[in-house]
């Protein structure tokens, strides 16, 4: 336990006090290899000595299956095969409560009898119902002698089990941070496992250790066990240069816990140096930065990469070197060639910061920011990258800009930061082919539905002639949106069916992410709830550590809470509404991503206050709109509320019918006639008696849906009417059209052109 002297004087304090009822916790947290499975176990044997009983488990990636699984092994109370059997455990959901139940009786149970220390490690791999349990039960049980120690790795701030530690550190439990051993620590460690001190070329290996005191130990009896080292006078010194194969089997156990694509990246990426530029690295391997986002998220996330101001770093000089050594060696020579061939370019100080960073490394960083939900650090990073010059590689700084803004609503800037996106665009074609998918985006955003539609497409032909699959992606969200909303469902489905149709594509999260909701939203539609669910379930998975969804709209939070609660799927709801919060609460200078995250726990907790506050702040009129038809879908189940009830669905009518959302208004309108109300959704006009023109509004969306040999019920799902009224006005169509049939009135559609592009 070198250089852990606070660390481990916190953990005696915490056995001192364990047989309190003070609800003792502690937590413990660090990079890999920083020593937290020694602490617990140092404190497990301790508390043992002192009388106290310990349980013990730990979480593994495997385990997340399991629920509870942490927690009912620590206590070996998993559920007997022959209870189960006599159905004496709920099935269902029921069943998850049953089991935290009996954790909870169990842990009552034990406490009677004398104190209890719980330790509970590598928590980053619990599953969701073990974290809400350790969420109330400190709490819960905060009168029994019983004392919480619980480990996790900690690479990444913004995961489940990082927000647990934020809310239990909030309510009173000490958090320690294992950091990287200092010098003196680690030549401590030398000494302890080469009984002698380190010569001068030894603690500079030593070094390279990083602090780490897996890897350190790792090194020093690699190097023993090769005898790789002398000792003389009492000093230690290298007899060889190479690293052991100790060392390189850590690092490979390290690089097997990430995808393939992303040590392959690491590999590549070695040759250039401990450090290298993202925009590069892209180069190097034929990829824009965008497309290496997935991957180096994953390797940051997984700690062997470490963001700085302007570039990417191994966190590790040990593991930068062992990677390096492992590349075989034609292919590191290889490498070293196309390095030789095309080198990095020297940024001249006009391209870069005062730091030296690069407009190119800065959006690159500005998008992981983002999908990360640090979304005023992604803005400011882009707003810098902006004023940079750049090389004309994807993505354009400003077209991020522009992304990043219209997603906040701030559509002012989003519009001036379009136009100098276009300006900058001429003589670079895809630049020039993103420009009308931004406007499009943001024509969707404003309510301009039509515009939307109109450019987006322009966008599609150009991203299709270019071969950019990623912007035929973001395209083809916008139509799919936009069409879903303007109340044609048919041609959304084909939107859909085209985008699935182009196959995977390898798209970076935040567009990815931006797709598949569009296609949960167009499926719900088209089926319920349940198969919107079939499209959504890496966006759930997801969470929170990429949080791209929730930011491409300020509904999207909400949207995704309602579809989960409808299949009655609660642990998805909430995690949707703790990433919202998440999201809120680490930018709290910005609006909207406050009012999203009070408008999803509206909907989750079905509570009218906070729906009032989003229905009012809300800066998104459509998003006004649909916390207003919340608010009414709550009231309108209390009969004292009723009038409330139609206030609120009929501001939301209104602000509905200001961004042309013909569908949603369609919807409101139905629960209107639900609560007794009627509102005229038509405009009268002057028709000829006959043919296509003579076609109301309602009876060309009633022919379009027919046309597309949907039956008179599933029309009248898809315009929220009865099923009599679609048959009326299909009465009216045939008669202005002198048919008889069906399979006449789809043979004209099709002579008219009414699909796919009327």
């Amino acid at each position: 336990m070198r250089g852990r002297g606070p660390e481990w004087a916190a953990i005696l304090r915490l056995l001192g006090t364990a047989a309190d009822a003070a609800g003792n916790v502690v937590l413990v947290e660090g990079e890999p290899g920083m020593g937290k499975s020694l602490l617990l176990a140092e404190a497990a044997t301790v508390a043992a000595a002192r009388g106290t009983a310990v349980a013990t488990g730990r979480a593994d990636e495997l385990g997340r299956l399991t629920p509870l699984g942490p927690l009912l092994s620590a206590l070996a109370e998993w559920p007997a095969p022959v209870a189960l059997s006599r159905g004496d455990s709920p099935d269902g959901p029921g069943l998850l409560m049953w089991l935290a139940e009996q954790v909870r009786t169990t842990l009552e149970r034990r406490t009677e009898s004398g104190p209890l220390l719980v330790t509970l490690d590598d928590l980053h791999w619990a599953d969701p119902a073990t974290l809400m349990a350790l969420r109330t039960l400190p709490s819960r049980l905060a009168d029994r002698p019983l004392a919480w120690l619980l480990a996790r790795r900690a690479t990444s701030e913004h995961d489940d089990s990082g927000r647990l530690f934020d809310l239990l550190e909030e309510e009173g439990a000490t958090r320690i941070r294992m950091l990287p051993l200092d010098d003196g620590a680690v030549a401590e460690v030398v000494a302890d496992t080469l009984n002698a001190a380190p010569g001068e070329e030894l603690a500079a290996l030593s070094a390279q250790a990083g602090g780490n005191p897996f890897l350190l130990l790792e090194l020093l009896t690699g190097l023993r066990e090769e005898d790789a080292v002398r000792v003389s006078s009492g000093v230690a010194r290298l007899t060889g240069t190479a690293l052991p194969q100790r060392v390189h089997s850590a690092v490979r156990r390290r690089l097997g816990e990430v995808s393939t694509k992303t040590r392959h990246l690491l590999e590549a990426t070695a040759v250039l140096g401990r450090s290298f530029s993202p925009a590069y690295a892209a180069e190097m391997l034929g990829e824009t930065p965008a497309a290496l986002l997935p991957a180096l998220e994953e390797a940051i996330a997984a700690g062997v990469l470490a963001a700085t101001s302007d570039e990417l770093t191994f966190r590790h000089e040990l593991v930068w070197r062992s990677i390096v050594e492992t590349v075989p060696a034609p292919v590191r020579q290889a490498l070293h060639h196309q390095i030789e061939r095309n080198p990095p370019a020297r940024q001249t100080p006009r391209h870069q910061r005062a730091d030296g960073s690069s407009a190119e490394t800065l959006v690159l960083l500005s998008l992981l920011a983002w999908d990360e939900g640090r979304l005023s650090r992604g803005l400011d990073l882009a707003r810098e990258a902006a004023e940079l010059p750049c090389s004309g590689r994807h993505p354009q700084p400003r077209a991020v800009l522009t992304t990043m803004l219209t997603d906040l609503w701030l559509l002012d800037e989003a519009e001036t930061a379009l136009a100098g996106a276009a300006e900058e665009a001429v003589g670079q074609p895809e630049w020039s082919a993103e420009i009308p998918v931004l406007r499009a985006r943001l024509d969707l955003t404003a309510g301009r539905l039509g515009s939307a539609i109109e450019h987006a497409e322009a966008g599609l032909n150009a991203a299709d002639t270019l071969g950019v699959p990623a912007l035929a992606t973001s395209a083809l969200s916008v139509l799919g949106t936009a069409s879903l909303r303007a109340g044609d469902l048919p041609r959304a489905i084909r939107y859909l069916k085209d985008d699935l149709a182009r196959g995977p594509r390898g798209a970076p999260p935040y567009v990815r992410l931006r797709s598949e909701l569009a296609a949960g939203r167009i499926n719900e539609a088209r089926g319920g709830a349940a198969i919107g669910m079939s499209s959504l379930s890496r966006i759930y998975d997801a969470l929170p550590r990429h949080t791209g969804a929730l930011t491409s709209e300020p509904t999207a939070a909400a949207w995704l809470v309602r579809v989960a609660m409808a299949v009655r799927d609660e642990r998805r709801a909430d995690a949707v509404v703790d990433a919202a919060e998440g999201i809120a609460w680490r930018n709290p200078c910005l609006l909207n991503p406050s009012v999203a995250a009070a408008h999803a726990r509206g909907v989750r907790d079905r509570d009218p206050e906070a729906l009032v506050r989003a229905m009012t702040e809300h800066t998104d009129p459509w998003a006004r709109a649909s916390a207003a038809e919340d608010l009414g879908v709550l009231l309108s189940a209390d009969f004292d509320a009723r009038d409330l009830a139609v206030d609120s669905l009929n501001s939301a009518l209104v602000c509905y019918g200001s961004v042309e959302a013909i569908r949603d208004a369609a919807r409101v309108r139905g629960r209107l006639r639900g609560l007794g109300e009627r509102r005229r959704h038509w405009v009268r006009t002057d028709h000829p008696v006959s043919g296509w023109a003579s076609l109301t509004g309602t009876e060309r969306a009633v022919c379009d849906l027919v046309a597309q040999g949907l039956t008179n019920r599933q029309a009248a799902e898809q315009m929220f009417i009865s099923e009599h009224t679609v048959a009326f006005h299909l009465r009216q169509v045939f008669r202005k059209l002198g048919i008889h049939s069906r399979v006449e009135l789809a043979r004209l559609a099709a002579q008219q052109g009414v699909r796919p592009d009327h």
